[in-house]
């Protein structure tokens, strides 16, 4: 019995190394390749960028991880992301850089990697497909000048959007800025692809930086809570700055334009707490950022000129802008043209830009113009503020 019994522990024994011995081979063993590429669909197209970061977005046909191959003065450096400790795979796919250098031209590509099955382990992986080369520069807080095109309600009317594309001057416009309400609403992923970015992109190249301020329209609708992974911001933010050399360049978001309590929002909205972070956020700009205080131009830009609902009706924004010297505000949701002026309530001048209409705002040390032209390029309006700085 006694030698049964150790006999059986020998074989235990020897069956757990066999067992430890397999596990230790089979985890070497490689993943299965197979011979599937995905195709870029949409894009890559440059949302946000700044001096010294930028997010790519494309999407591809099937699951894929992805990354982006940068290439900086002959060396090349690979950026993938990762969510908590996992590479992300889908068909949408957004990798942000940042560490560059404020003012350097780069060439970049899009590499998408086919994920054919993603089991526990060892997944069905397929082959890479990359986007032709394109370059971008990088924003710089010292350059002499810049120039930079906006459009705003553009109402999934492609049409519009085609005129007013048109009329941008590519070679010398460094960004592309939307002020929202691209949209009724939004239902579904194809719907922000046929109606807004598809047109848009195949105008801006890969090249070209979009940058977006939220409009109303675009918090409402059941694919509302996606629409931050087609227009990322390195900040994770609807709100940003841009330092662009005598241009400090602040986005914001005006959100709803009535009540949170409204009904038709089902109680479904916070925004109240939300526009109290962003004037916080605000205000830091205001008090400590070192190019708001030195660029010759201080801008605002946004959807809803009178900084949308608020319950103060947007009079601490106002003062905030009075006493920071902002010089320009320029904003849309009104659907046709005006100008205001600097006056007794504020003291900045006050452009809301038409939906048929682009602005092209320009900008050196001494002087910032706006030059306001309708969808068939005529002229509107010529706004030119002198320095004060």
């Amino acid at each position: 019995m006694k030698r049964t019994r150790v006999a059986l522990a020998s074989l235990c024994i020897g069956l757990a190394a066999l067992a430890v011995q397999g596990r230790s081979v089979a985890q070497s063993e490689p993943y299965k390749v197979f011979d599937t590429r995905p195709v870029i669909t949409e894009g890559p197209y440059l949302s946000a960028l700044s001096d010294t970061s930028v997010s790519v977005m494309w999407m591809t046909d099937a699951p894929s991880h992805a990354k982006v191959r940068l290439h900086d003065d002959g060396n090349v450096r690979e950026i993938e992301p990762q969510i908590d400790g996992l590479v992300p795979v889908g068909q949408r796919h957004v990798v942000t850089i940042t560490g560059l250098a404020p003012g350097k031209r780069y060439s970049y590509e899009a590499v998408a990697t086919r994920v054919v099955k993603l089991k526990p382990y060892w997944p069905d992986k397929g082959l890479s497909s990359s986007s032709p080369a394109a370059t971008f520069t990088t924003f710089d807080p010292r350059q002499a000048r810049v120039s930079f095109s906006v459009v705003t309600d553009t109402h999934e009317d492609t049409a519009r959007i085609g005129r007013l594309m048109k009329l941008v001057d590519w070679s010398r416009t460094d960004a592309l800025l939307h002020l929202g309400d691209a949209f009724h609403w939004l239902e579904s992923e194809e719907q922000l692809w046929a109606k807004w970015l598809r047109p848009t992109v195949a105008a801006m190249g890969p090249g070209k930086p979009l940058l977006f301020a939220r409009g109303n329209h675009e918090l409402r609708g059941a694919y509302a809570r996606q629409l931050a992974g087609y227009v990322p911001t390195p900040e994770g933010s609807y709100y940003y700055a841009r330092a662009l050399g005598p241009v400090h360049l602040m986005v914001l978001d005006t959100a709803e334009d009535k009540p949170d309590d409204t009904n038709v929002y089902a109680q479904l909205n916070r925004t109240a707490p939300y526009r109290e972070e962003e004037l916080a956020w605000l205000r830091g700009q205001v008090g400590s950022n070192g190019h708001f205080a030195s660029a010759a131009f201080r801008v605002v830009a946004m959807h809803q000129g009178d900084w949308g609902w608020l319950p103060d009706n947007g009079a601490a924004w106002t003062a905030l802008a009075n006493q920071a010297g902002i010089d320009l505000l320029i904003a849309g949701h009104d659907h046709a043209f005006s100008y205001q002026p600097p006056d007794k309530v504020h003291a900045y001048h006050r452009l809301i830009l038409g939906q048929d209409q682009l602005a092209r705002v320009e900008a050196t040390g001494r002087t910032l113009t706006v030059k306001v032209l309708t969808d068939k390029g005529a002229p509107v309006h010529t706004l030119t503020i002198p320095s004060r700085r």
